[in-house]
C-alpha cells in the first residue's frame, strides 16, 4: 500500500494521506493492549513513519515524581499519561500555548490549540515560576506524557486500510478532557450514529 493512498477508515470515510494534527481512534476490535480503547494524536505523520501521544491514559504518576525539582510546586501535582508503548523514560508536553519565551525551537502545532513541546527543559523555568502566579482557573491546559506511540514507513497506512483505527480531527477538547479516561467514548460520540451506541456501550452491536 503507497502512502499516498489512505482511501478511508474503519467508518468508510475518506481520509487525507498525511495525518499530521488527526486523531486516530481504535476500534472495538483493536486487542492490542497498548492501544485499546486509545485516542492517539498524530503529530507527525509522512514516507517515514508515524508519531503520536496516546491522549487518554493518566497513570498514578505525579509529574513531581518524575521531575524531583518540581515535586513542591503547583505544577508538581499534576498527573502524567502513557504516551505509548515507546521510550517510557522521555517525558514529553502538550499544552494549550504558552509564552513564545517558554517554547523551545523545536515545539509544534500539530492542531489549533494545541502545542507539542519535545524539549522538557524549554518550559520547567515557566512552570516553575510564572505558572504558579497564575490564578488555578487562568492557566494554560498542560499535560504531560511518558513515552510514545510510533509507526514505520506504510505501517500506520496499513492499520487504517485494515479498520483498526477511525480518523478524526485534533482538538484540545479531548485532549485536555476533564475526564480523561472517557476520551475514546468523547471521541467515538462524534462520529455520530453506529459510534455513539458503541461509545455508550463500549462494544459494537453484532452483524447478522
Amino acid at each position: 500500500m503507497s502512502f499516498d493512498r489512505i482511501p478511508t477508515d474503519s467508518s468508510g470515510t475518506l481520509v487525507p494521506a498525511h495525518l499530521d494534527g488527526y486523531f486516530i481512534v481504535s476500534e472495538t476490535e483493536l486487542t492490542d493492549p497498548n492501544f485499546r480503547k486509545t485516542v492517539v494524536l498524530l503529530i507527525s505523520h509522512n514516507e517515514e513513519g508515524a508519531f503520536g501521544l496516546v491522549v487518554n491514559r493518566p497513570t498514578d504518576v505525579r509529574l513531581g515524581d518524575v521531575i524531583e525539582e518540581l515535586d513542591d510546586a503547583d505544577v508538581g501535582a499534576l498527573t502524567t499519561f502513557i504516551g505509548g508503548p515507546v521510550e517510557q523514560h522521555y517525558l514529553f508536553a502538550l499544552h494549550s500555548g504558552l509564552p513564545e519565551t517558554a517554547e523551545s525551537q523545536y515545539a509544534i502545532k500539530p492542531a489549533p490549540g494545541l502545542v507539542f513541546e519535545p524539549v522538557f527543559t524549554a518550559i520547567e523555568g515557566f512552570l516553575r515560576n510564572e505558572w504558579q502566579d497564575i490564578d488555578a482557573v487562568d492557566r494554560p491546559a498542560i499535560n504531560f506524557y511518558l513515552g510514545y506511540a510510533g509507526w514505520g514507513p506504510g505501517q500506520l497506512e496499513a492499520e487504517i486500510d485494515a479498520g483498526a483505527w477511525l480518523v478524526l480531527p485534533g482538538d484540545p477538547d479531548i485532549v485536555f478532557h476533564p475526564e480523561p479516561t472517557e476520551g475514546w467514548n468523547a471521541a467515538l460520540s462524534r462520529k455520530g450514529g453506529l459510534y455513539h451506541v458503541i461509545a455508550q456501550t463500549g462494544f459494537k452491536p453484532s452483524v447478522n
